[in-house]
């Protein structure tokens, strides 16, 4: 497959998973999450439920959607950082995650899942997702600041752990907005506190 068409490819898929995002978060908005069937879904979005299935291996999988983007998000961002230190790209990295959370589209499904009974849950697919996303991240900085990956594993897991937390906990409040966000982020600079003053000891 040439370049050409591997990229056109990649546009098509793209264009169908957000055609279906789109069509789900409407219906969601409309008539609520529990309401809706995965065949009005792909109705709306014009394709088939084979082609919703390709995308979402679950209903419950659109409410948690952005993973996947956010890991390409956090991995872009990781490798882009000229910092030589591994807390500093790992901060950067989710970050960024924190940053694309204020996005519109994401910021419907957060308040759809807070009106559901899966509000705190994670579908198991995703829950792999998220694992995976913490292990390549950390992989990915330990080898682009030639750290030991025991010194980064707990560095990606104690901040998107304390990310998670603060997001599960304000996900309840409908207006949360900016707070939110701010508090999320709040919590990455706490969880990475330890290990900044770490290094700075170990530079003395």
């Amino acid at each position: 497959m040439s370049e050409f068409s591997a990229n056109g490819h990649e546009a098509r898929r793209r264009r169908t998973r957000q055609a279906l995002l789109d069509s789900a978060v409407h219906l969601f908005d409309s008539q609520g999450y529990s309401e809706t069937t995965v065949a009005e879904i792909v109705r709306r979005a014009g394709v088939s439920e084979r082609t919703f299935f390709v995308h979402f291996p679950a209903k419950e999988d659109l409410l948690f959607s952005h993973v996947q983007d956010f890991a390409e998000l956090a991995w872009g961002t990781a490798r882009e950082s000229d910092s030589p230190r591994a807390v500093d790209r790992v901060h950067a990295a989710v970050q960024a995650m924190i940053d694309a959370a204020g996005r519109d589209d994401v910021a419907r499904l957060a308040h759809i899942r807070a009106g559901t009974r899966i509000s705190g849950e994670i579908p198991r697919s995703l829950a792999a997702q998220l694992l995976n996303l913490a292990r390549e991240l950390a992989y990915r900085i330990a080898a682009a600041t030639d750290t030991p990956i025991a010194s980064v594993a707990p560095m990606v897991g104690a901040a998107i752990g304390a990310v998670e937390a603060a997001g599960l906990m304000s996900s309840s409040d409908a207006d949360g907005g900016r707070s939110s966000l701010d508090e999320m982020s709040r919590a990455l600079d706490a969880a990475l506190y330890g290990f900044r003053q770490e290094h700075a000891a170990d530079r003395r």
